[in-house]
């Protein structure tokens, strides 16, 4: 199927959440995180009105991101607009799926690859084969995380908020060093010194991980002296490399091919069965609104591309 590549407006990826149980085969509900959110929700609610456009708009209030996509798992939302990491939370915990994304060079909408990155040394290593390996993540909401290393280090894992009954395994937190005074293991903030994306790359390039699961930037931002803290002034890309998920090996500059996910910088996210009802109803507004720049103003004019349906349509 010809993969769709019609244009639409930011405002819906950045100001728009949705969220309820739609009657009506061409309504949207969005859910909201904020009472800015909300009112400019209201605002393209009325907006859409006004032209006449069909179907409609509703706006409902979520408690925070991980609500509204309770919300349109259970049916009582649409969609909501996520940026990076939800997104991966979004799709990895609740099966949900993209129905536009924000794009900023107008091709793929594509903010940052998900990559698992090793050492250049670690000769045998292989992505179908980590269960007596170690592995480094920026954090419990970060990428993919799983219990199937020998151990890891995942910030957050055994804080209260995510292990209220204190059974999370602690092989989890066996990789991760605290602050300096051997204090905060395994925090999910900064006083975890292999907390953060830089922090699970640092995890690796003190062989206290075998693989680090971060974006495909993060290797070149710390890399050939861009870092100059102590762990990273000796870190050389020539000195790592990516696993692929066939098992495979690939250079730095091949993340397009070798990665565990693409990530969107934004983008509406939907049940499935939603993603193409969504999309028509956006695109309806795109044609008939135009350009949003009169009432929401200029800050509002990035590129949207829009994602395949891949047969729902």
């Amino acid at each position: 199927m010809e993969r769709p590549e019609r244009n639409l407006l930011v405002a819906f990826l950045l100001l728009l959440p949705l969220v309820s149980v739609n009657s009506h085969p061409n309504s949207v509900t969005w859910c909201v995180l904020s009472d800015a959110e909300e009112q400019k929700c209201l605002d393209l609610s009325g907006n859409a009105t006004a032209q006449n456009i069909r179907g409609s708009l509703e706006c409902v209030r979520g408690l925070n991101t991980r609500d509204c996509m309770d919300k349109i798992k259970n049916g009582t939302a649409d969609a909501c607009t996520m940026s990076g990491d939800d997104i991966y939370a979004a799709g990895f915990c609740h099966g949900l799926e993209l129905a536009a994304g924000e794009s900023h060079n107008g091709i793929d909408g594509i903010s940052y690859y998900v990559v698992a990155m090793a050492r250049r040394s670690s000769s045998d290593l292989s992505l179908l084969e980590m269960h007596e390996r170690s592995s480094c993540h920026p954090g419990i909401t970060h990428h993919a995380v799983g219990n199937f290393f020998g151990y890891s280090c995942v910030p957050g894992m055994k804080d209260s908020q995510h292990d209220p009954k204190g059974t999370n395994p602690k092989n989890l937190c066996e990789a991760c060093i605290g602050d300096e005074n051997d204090r905060h293991i395994c925090a999910n903030n900064h006083r975890e010194r292999h907390y953060g994306e830089a922090g699970a790359l640092r995890c690796v390039a003190e062989n206290l991980g075998d693989v680090a699961f971060i974006k495909h930037t993060t290797i070149f931002e710390n890399s050939d002296g861009r870092n100059q803290e102590s762990w990273a002034l000796d870190l050389e890309l020539e000195d790592l490399k990516l696993l692929c998920p066939d098992g495979t090996e690939a250079g730095l500059d091949e993340y397009e091919r070798c990665h565990l996910a693409a990530v969107p910088t934004n983008a509406v996210v939907v049940r499935t069965e939603n993603r193409c009802r969504v999309w028509k109803y956006l695109e309806r507004l795109q044609r008939v609104v135009g350009s949003y720049t009169s009432w929401l103003g200029p800050t509002y004019t990035t590129m949207l591309q829009a994602f395949e349906c891949e047969g729902f349509c």
